[in-house]
């Protein structure tokens, strides 16, 4: 049982809301995806898998899914299992989830002691394509993670803060082959070395990862949805090599840019 509704809001923050009431297992599959998810258990409990560990969870629980990560549920037999659901984007959001505790190693957060939490997840509005509509939608989304920010506080802010720096110099500039470790790191003014541990333990990624991540995420765009030639596609994305781009791209999705091309192409990756 499921139910959602997309949003074309000013900035992009909510793209989907929902609740779900599984009663198979299932996937939400990676497929390159820039946006977060947060999740609040309503009923029962269950599992959450993601990038292959167990996350056992339980009424209350919320559950963070960041940029490139992949998630399934479990399920136990006999025993009802409900979630709510935001999926959300932009540089706003980024910035307001590294004020709490939630990271890729930490994504599960104890129950938050606001009375009736779920209600802040029914983000919907019946007129979403206006203006009014999405600025009530961004309201509403940014007085639900003001709850987390308020009640899983981030402990490590000045840290926080470097990360958010770099991953925001990365997304503005990954399109550029300048846009390298070195120049994220004379960007924030740190250590490389340092740079690497803090964003490896907040994002799960390397710097080097996390900016073909997104390089390859925009190539997949690509890919499905023009027919810019593969070479054109590399330099786009910020590789200046296109057998260097390939050999990322077989790397992260397991086939090359034109196998995955001809698999996927006008296919739509929500």
């Amino acid at each position: 049982m499921e139910q959602s509704s997309n949003y074309r809001v000013l900035s992009n923050v909510c793209v989907s809301c929902g609740v779900r009431i599984p009663d198979i297992d299932f996937e939400i599959k990676p497929a390159m995806r820039e946006t977060y998810g947060l999740f609040l258990v309503t009923a029962g409990k269950g599992i959450f898998i993601i990038d292959g560990i167990e996350y056992p969870v339980k009424r209350g629980n919320s559950v963070m899914l960041f940029p490139y990560s992949s998630i399934s549920v479990k399920i136990y037999p006999n025993i009802m299992f409900e979630y709510k659901w935001v999926e959300l984007t932009g540089f706003e959001i980024a910035v307001m989830i590294s004020r709490t505790n939630f990271s890729k190693s930490r994504p599960v957060a104890p129950e938050i002691p606001v009375e009736s939490l779920f209600q802040y997840f029914d983000v919907c509005d019946d007129n979403s394509d206006t203006v009014y509509a999405a600025c009530r939608t961004n309201g509403k989304v940014l007085i639900l993670l003001s709850y987390y920010i308020q009640y899983y506080p981030s402990r490590k802010s000045t840290e926080t803060d470097y990360i958010m720096q770099a991953r925001d110099y990365i997304e503005r500039n990954f399109r550029q082959v300048s846009c390298t470790v070195k120049s994220v790191a004379d960007k924030v003014q740190i250590d490389r070395t340092y740079l690497y541990r803090l964003f490896k333990e907040e994002t799960g990624f390397s710097v080097i990862e996390y900016i073909n991540n997104c390089r390859i995420g925009r190539a997949c765009t690509m890919l499905n949805n023009t027919n810019v030639q593969i070479k054109d596609v590399a330099l786009s994305v910020g590789f200046s090599d296109q057998l260097y781009f390939s050999k990322v791209f077989r790397k992260l999705k397991g086939i090359t840019p034109t196998e995955y091309r001809k698999k996927y192409a006008n296919e739509t990756t929500l």
